[in-house]
């Protein structure tokens, strides 16, 4: 796909923005940041080297734009021996082929936001509100530093040194159902031995917990490499 945007945009500037969309369908996608990166590179340094020069450096006369279609090379050929130059566009906006293929986000989540002590403590919940209107909630008990939020008590036991930055919150899965929204929850705030209140689980589960804590680590880093990622895009 990342050929394609190249071969049918022959605007530099056009070219970066479908490549960032293309890059955040697939981070969104759950596709590794580096292996992205990499396959983007590999795909534009390879069309670079393959981009047919003209001979003799030749000056077209005319040049046209047209809707690419599969089978439009034939013509495009055939024009340069006319002395026109084709080049390729998109019929729809890569936008608009993206929203299609992206999946509708659910604002049931399980997320989590990192205080900026030393070391950093972590608060993981959940919601049904979508994140940016429980940051809002959670900045709103900062503000007013209403000791009943656990993020204020903290703040307070740390002599108001620290802070947690609610514009930097993750979302590290989506969760539809309540009943696994809180064990998920637990598991992630177990892992992180965060300071949020949460459902004890039974001791069967740490074993499990053991076993998986390298992998949900990973995970949980992933996210953070996405929405950094995102970030800088943006």
């Amino acid at each position: 796909m990342t050929q394609r945007i190249i071969k049918t945009t022959n605007d530099p500037k056009e070219q970066q923005e479908d490549l960032n969309k293309l890059r955040r369908m697939l981070i969104n996608s759950d596709y590794p940041i580096n292996v992205i990166e990499k396959l983007i590179k590999e795909a534009c340094e390879t069309s670079k080297t393959k981009t047919p020069q003209t001979p003799n450096n030749k000056e077209f006369k005319y040049k046209i734009n047209l809707p690419y279609v599969p089978g439009i090379e034939v013509l495009k050929r055939r024009l340069e021996k006319l002395n026109i130059k084709l080049y390729f566009s998109y019929p729809n906006k890569l936008q608009s082929v993206l929203n299609q293929s992206m999946k509708s986000q659910s604002r049931s989540v399980i997320y989590q936001v990192q205080c900026d002590c030393n070391p950093p403590k972590i608060y993981n919940g959940e919601t049904k509100v979508g994140l940016e209107k429980r940051m809002h909630q959670h900045y709103q008990l900062i503000n007013r530093l209403d000791n009943k939020s656990e993020m204020v008590q903290h703040i307070e036991k740390n002599r108001y040194q620290c802070l947690f930055n609610t514009e930097k919150a993750i979302v590290i899965e989506q969760e539809k159902s309540w009943n696994k929204r809180k064990i998920k929850e637990s598991i992630y705030s177990l892992i992180n031995e965060s300071i949020n209140k949460h459902d004890n689980l039974s001791e069967a589960w740490d074993p499990i917990l053991f076993k998986v804590k390298q992998q949900i680590q990973r995970k949980i880093q992933h996210q953070q490499q996405k929405q950094q990622l995102s970030t800088n895009n943006n």
